[in-house]
Formats: C-alpha cells, sequence, structure tokens
C-alpha cells in the first residue's frame, strides 16, 4: 500500500503544483511542480504522488471543474492530505466561478476551509494547527432519565484530565437531575441548564454543542459511564497527531446494575493494538456493515470545529452527512462527518462503559425502524460519493500507536477483528475490490474517457 512519489518534495516550505484535467480522460490529471517544472499523470480517484504535508499550494486550473463528482471528492480529500498546515489550493481567474461551483461543497465536506483571496480569487487551505498541550474539554451530558444519572455525572467528575466542564441540559420534567446536580456543586466545573421545553434526544445534543466552549467535545449519554482515565487517553493521540479528527476505543456493555455483560455485535473487539485508523477506512467498514464499530456519543472524542457550520454544505443541524439528516444513527452521523475530513485514533481498551437496559429508546420497534433507515440513507450517500471505492470495507488502513508517524509510512491493512473473515488475504481483496469496475452495490454509472 505504499505510495511511490514520482515529484521531488521540494524546498522546505512545501512544492507548488499545477493541477489541469486531460482532455481526453475526464478522469486523469496532468500535475506540473513548480519552479523545477517536472510534470506527471494521476488517476483523479487514486492518491496523489506527494507525500504527507509537503505541498505549500495547489493551483487548480478550470478544466477541473469538468471532473466527475466522485473524482472531485477524492481529489480534495487527497489535496488536504498532501497540503501542509496552512496550505492552500487557489482557484483560477479565468474560469473561477465555475471551479468555485463546482467545488465549494465537496472542500467543505473534507473539512478544507475558505480563505479570502484579498483582490485575487481565493480558494481553501488546510487549517494552522492548534499546539495547545492541555486543552479544555468539554463533556456533554444530554440529561432526560434521573436513574443513572448521578453515576454517569461522578464518572465524568473523575475525569483525571482535569481541565474540563461539564455542562448538562435537563431534559426531564421533574427536579431529580436538578438536585443531583447540584449536590457536585463544587467539585468540577458543572453547567446546569434545564431546557424550558423538552427538546428530546436530537436538539438536546444540538444545546449542548452550541453551548461547548472546549476545543474537544466528549459527548456522555445519561445512562453511560466513563473510565477515569478516558478523556486523557482519547486526548493524548490528537496531541501527537493533529490530522487526526476522532478518537475511540472499546467500550463495556453494561446492565442496569453496572455490571459487565457480554459484547453485542457492535461492541466486539475490532482491533488488537492501539492504531492510527484511516477516517476513509473505518466509516467505511461501519457504513458499508451497517454495523457501528466506532461507538456511540459517549465512546468518542472529536473536535468541537468539525461542527462548525458551512455555507456550502450545511443546513440548521449538524447531525447529518452531506447536508441530509441521518434520522435515527446520530452517532454514525457524527462518526462520518469528521472521518471524510481527517485521520482517527482507536484504542484497545474499554474506556467507556455503554448501559443497556430496558427504558432505552432505541429498544423501540418505531426507533429501531427510523435507525435502519436512517444508516440505509447514509449508506446511499456513501456510495453517490463513491467513498467506498478506496478499501474493501472487511479491513481498515492502520499505522501504530504511539510509536510515530512518518512522513511517508505506509498504511498496513488489517481485517476488521469483529467481522467474519474473507478467507483471501488483504492485499488480493484489495486489489480486486479496486479493480472492479462497477460492483453490484453501485448505483452510479461509470465514467466512460471521450
Amino acid at each position: 500500500m505504499g505510495r511511490q512519489p514520482i515529484m521531488n518534495a521540494g524546498s522546505p516550505g512545501g512544492v507548488d503544483v499545477r493541477l489541469t484535467a486531460v482532455a481526453a480522460d475526464p478522469c486523469r490529471l496532468r500535475l506540473s511542480v513548480m519552479p523545477d517544472g517536472a510534470e506527471g499523470t494521476a488517476d483523479a480517484a487514486e492518491e496523489l504522488p506527494f507525500s504527507n504535508r509537503t505541498v505549500w499550494r495547489f493551483q487548480f486550473d478550470e478544466s477541473l471543474a469538468r471532473l466527475p463528482v466522485r473524482e472531485r471528492v477524492q481529489l480534495l480529500m487527497e489535496c488536504r492530505r498532501c497540503l501542509r498546515p496552512g496550505g492552500r489550493i487557489l482557484l483560477p481567474e479565468s474560469g473561477y466561478l465555475a471551479v468555485h461551483a463546482a467545488m465549494a461543497r465537496w472542500a467543505a465536506l473534507v473539512g478544507l476551509a475558505d480563505f479570502d483571496g484579498q483582490g485575487t480569487p481565493g480558494g481553501w487551505q488546510r487549517r494552522p494547527e492548534n499546539s495547545d498541550a492541555t486543552p479544555l474539554v468539554s463533556i456533554l451530558i444530554p440529561a432526560s432519565n434521573p436513574r443513572y444519572f448521578l453515576e454517569c455525572l461522578d464518572s465524568a467528575i473523575a475525569q483525571t484530565h482535569r481541565h474540563v466542564q461539564i455542562i448538562i441540559c435537563d431534559d426531564f420534567e421533574g427536579k431529580e437531575i436538578e438536585a443531583m446536580a447540584r449536590s457536585r456543586d463544587g467539585r468540577a466545573p458543572i453547567h446546569y441548564y434545564r431546557n424550558p421545553t423538552r427538546l428530546r434526544a436530537r436538539r438536546n445534543y444540538e444545546k449542548l454543542l452550541s453551548l461547548a466552549r472546549g476545543d474537544y467535545v466528549k459527548f456522555l449519554n445519561d445512562d453511560d459511564l466513563l473510565a477515569p482515565h478516558c478523556v486523557a487517553s482519547l486526548l493524548r493521540p490528537f496531541l501527537a497527531f493533529p490530522d487526526l479528527t476522532l478518537a475511540t476505543s472499546h467500550r463495556q456493555p453494561i446492565d442496569a446494575r453496572s455490571l459487565p455483560i457480554g459484547d453485542i455485535p457492535a461492541t466486539r473487539p475490532v482491533v488488537a493494538d492501539d492504531v492510527i485508523v484511516s477516517g476513509i477506512s473505518l466509516a467505511n467498514a461501519t457504513i458499508m456493515y451497517g454495523l457501528n464499530i466506532i461507538g456511540e456519543p459517549s465512546t468518542m472524542l472529536f473536535r468541537k470545529r468539525d461542527f462548525a457550520w458551512r455555507a456550502y454544505l450545511d443546513g440548521e443541524r449538524p447531525f447529518h452527512f452531506n447536508g441530509e439528516e441521518v434520522r435515527g444513527a446520530a452517532d454514525m452521523a457524527m462518526a462520518s462527518r469528521v472521518l471524510v475530513q481527517g485521520n482517527a485514533a482507536f484504542l484497545k481498551s474499554r474506556l467507556s462503559a455503554f448501559r443497556l437496559h430496558s427504558e432505552q429508546a432505541q429498544a423501540r420497534d418505531d426507533v429501531v425502524a427510523r435507525s435502519i433507515t436512517g444508516i440505509r440513507g447514509l449508506q446511499h450517500q456513501w456510495i453517490e460519493l463513491g467513498l467506498f471505492r478506496r478499501v474493501h470495507p472487511n479491513y481498515l488502513e492502520t499505522r501504530p500507536f504511539p510509536e510515530g508517524e512518518p512522513v511517508d509510512s505506509d498504511w498496513t491493512l488489517r481485517p476488521v477483528l469483529s467481522f467474519p473473515p474473507t478467507g483471501n488475504t488483504p492485499e488480493n481483496d484489495l486489489r480486486r475490490w479496486r479493480e472492479t469496475r462497477h460492483h453490484p452495490f453501485d448505483f452510479v454509472v461509470p465514467t466512460i474517457p471521450s
């Protein structure tokens, strides 16, 4: 799975690359590296021949507006990978409006930020990195059931990472949750809010996110629990690898008495070691199988900035994918949204406890039906954008953690441990997957070169 750079990495500031679509093939790119004049070609649906974080600037030609949507998305993800922090994609003066109209939605989808050219055509840039060694983490508790709330709150208070704020949005009609929250005053920075009217789950999540002031966000459902070192452990890979957009871990199912119980399919171990995982491969395995191996909101940690409103893409609500609300599967929508913007850390320890009990909404038939519909809609979006094409869904692209991530280190293809084995080697499965011109489930007609 190694990348073979065909061009020199250039100056310490990074290379400057001009990209043009080949007229005879709408999916083929011509690359020109400045100032040394090296040239080459690449398939727009595959990796660009540059190492991570080595390009200072990509200059887009107006011909790129003709790329099919799938190739636009892949190209912009590759540009984000190759760009140095703060590096830019410049749009052409001639044809600026056409290229911007063709690319703006997809640039937002993959996590590129707008920049103003200040008198010249603008474009997009890779976000600068945050170097804060002790960032504020917002632990967000959507509260609606007092039965398990105090145990949940105490697990948030017990975090070894002390720079936290705990925000509670009380959606319960009685006063019990408020009394429990008040009883813990002084033990941690706790911010309690009572909802004037019931918001229900999704809108309560949205309110909590709007109130968060931390650089990082950790949802904690009111019936789940965190291990004391959960936030600190999930934060560690973010501080080591700024390219990450999500950190998660295995989680432990528990019963109504807080006792460990056996795994359900979604909670079975996924990895044998702590690893960095390519975001696309982790989202791909989850979405294509329709099984949330990443974890519930209580399991994940992510940056708040990755849920900032995007003018060309977002509606009123943040928990969607590609502008479409994923009803009944907000956790998969959250994860998918951030994983197309960067990579993930997956830790083998069980850093949170996921409670299974009779009062859960997930046990109701109408909620199950809504979740199935939401997951199918998410799969439709994923397939339509061609995001399944890079990796066979039985595998994850991984690198070791915490040993480090050299700029040119290769991804290692590992099977998802909780999925049934294919009976083939990872390399053969990957080759056959990528060589397949049209998969049976793919409803998009392939682009044929003219």
